[in-house]
């Protein structure tokens, strides 16, 4: 959904250790740059330079996707008795809520300042296909060496609140190749194996002796190509991890974070923290030179690797999942929150 450019606004939060760079043209994070103890800055998160190429951005560069992400199976599911059919966007499923994503629309400025900015948007029963007449706030905020996005909903009937952010990190900066060589960590024991089409029936696996398995600090790019078949429905890793238990909250006296991810020379340590139940690991198997990102630079596959907390792909309509359910009046928050060591 396209808009006028002149009403796009843009929103530069935090100082010292690191700086975020936000649109309300779908509370887009733009750019976000870390100060490494060298005293140099890093954008460690892919983009376009032009905002007119975030209006279709295939990849979902930087997109606070609501209020759904990941897939729905052949686009529809069943809440309270009654069957909602959604946009096919994705062979005949429906990824990330489908052709005109909250994403792609421009959202209302409710405050800003220095270190935090504020956006809201409302949305009609059955925009989108999703029932009930909603509002949705999102908030970024920035203290020292932390970025914290908050997501909140609410809605006059029960329907589905499933937020993430899609940024894709490369720690050595956006345009400095691959990332096969970062070291991540993820804290789940168990991942949900999909089918060729990426969509999720309820198996629940061990990571155990898998090529899955990040339980302690691995290199990307070790096991990636390894001829297992959830690797090769991927390209790669495109996978959902449910989260252990002891992931525990930032403020919390001994903190687990969900997942880490450490920069090849360990220059930049980043930490996740998070609400939600699991994580999507991808690592942009199907960027392209085509996709063209700032200053000009053609991003090639697993340019960047995406860490999206989120619940799973089709939880709505497999049992034995957590749903992502926004019951009627309730108002729901999730957080996420990027913390970076240097």
């Amino acid at each position: 959904m396209h808009c006028n450019v002149e009403d796009i606004k843009y929103f530069t939060i935090g100082s010292g250790k690191i700086k975020a760079r936000i649109t309300n043209y779908g509370c887009t994070l733009l750019n976000l740059w870390v100060t490494k103890a060298d005293g140099t800055d890093v954008d460690v998160v892919l983009g376009y330079e032009n905002i007119e190429d975030y209006f279709d951005n295939p990849p979902c560069f930087g997109s606070c996707v609501l209020p759904n992400a990941n897939r729905i199976e052949n686009a529809k599911f069943t809440l309270n008795g009654r069957e909602y059919t959604l946009d096919q966007n994705d062979g005949n499923n429906n990824l990330h809520s489908g052709l005109e994503p909250l994403h792609k629309r421009l959202w209302n400025v409710v405050t800003a300042n220095n270190h935090y900015v504020k956006f809201s948007i409302s949305c009609d029963d059955l925009d989108m296909g999703f029932p009930g007449n909603r509002e949705f706030v999102v908030e970024y905020s920035v203290n020292d060496n932390c970025l914290r996005i908050d997501y909140s909903g609410k809605s006059d009937k029960d329907t589905l609140f499933n937020p993430t952010n899609h940024s894709y990190f490369n720690l050595n900066g956006h345009d400095s190749g691959d990332i096969l060589n970062h070291k991540l960590t993820i804290n789940a024991d168990a991942f949900t194996p999909c089918d060729e089409h990426a969509i999720c029936h309820g198996e629940i696996l061990s990571v155990k002796d898998t090529p899955m398995d990040f339980l302690h600090p691995t290199v990307l790019g070790s096991r990636i190509n390894d001829s297992y078949k959830q690797l090769i429905y991927g390209n790669g890793y495109d996978h959902n991890y449910i989260l252990n238990d002891n992931c525990s909250k930032p403020d919390e006296e001994f903190s687990v974070p969900a997942a880490t991810l450490t920069s090849p020379e360990e220059d930049i340590t980043l930490n996740i923290y998070t609400s939600a139940p699991c994580i999507q690991l991808y690592t942009g198997n199907y960027l392209s030179k085509e996709d063209i990102g700032k200053g000009n630079h053609p991003y090639s596959p697993r340019s960047g690797v995406a860490i999206e907390t989120q619940y799973a792909p089709n939880s709505i309509n497999v049992d034995s999942f957590i749903k992502p359910i926004l019951k009627k009046g309730v108002l729901v928050n999730s957080y996420t929150e990027y913390e970076f060591l240097v």
